[in-house]
């Protein structure tokens, strides 16, 4: 009989071993593979995409200024519109416009939701190569958590305008 019961005892060991050691062990090294391939693709993309922007970078240029008649505002919802990321935006937000002697600073906030790396690349080298000059002063970028591959952006752009003479000087004298 004690045989019997140490046979039983073991056995069950063995099952609790195998139900609440072996199976949660085999479920995460399952996981962190997928984790592992996912992360390799990322890194694969984002040197992929480093290389490319200096494939199509041309070193230092002084700071661009737009005309008179361009719109930070305007210009951006065109850009938006032309990437179809109409969808992903949550905020196209003026911040306001700083005028010193004849130029203008213009401001904007924009807040984008669920976009993948390649949305982001391919919107960010449309906002560096634009004629008219818009700079990025402020950049957050953050992964969602149940979505990897999607990133919540906020990016603050700026403009350097051309302010005529009259304009310039009221501009100041409203300060």
């Amino acid at each position: 009989m004690d045989k019997k019961k140490i046979a039983v005892i073991i056995v069950f060991l063995i099952l609790l071993e195998f139900r609440f050691v072996y199976i949660p062990a085999k479920r995460k090294v399952l996981t962190l593979d997928r984790s592992i391939t996912a992360r390799q693709k990322d890194r694969d993309t984002l040197i992929r995409l480093c290389e490319e922007y200096k494939e199509k970078g041309e070193g230092n240029e002084p700071l661009k200024i737009a005309g008179k008649e361009f719109s930070l505002l305007s210009y951006t919802g065109n850009l938006i519109e032309k990437r179809q990321l109409g969808k992903n935006v949550t905020g196209l937000q003026p911040l306001g416009t700083n005028t010193k002697d004849s130029v203008s600073i213009e401001y904007l906030r924009m807040g984008i939701r669920d976009i993948t790396l390649q949305q982001l690349y391919d919107l960010l080298y449309d906002i560096e190569k634009t004629p008219e000059g818009i700079y990025i002063s402020e950049f957050r970028m953050q992964k969602i958590k149940d979505k990897p591959h999607l990133l919540n952006v906020e990016i603050e752009l700026f403009v350097a305008k051309e302010v005529g003479k009259d304009e310039g000087t009221k501009a100041q004298s409203s300060k």
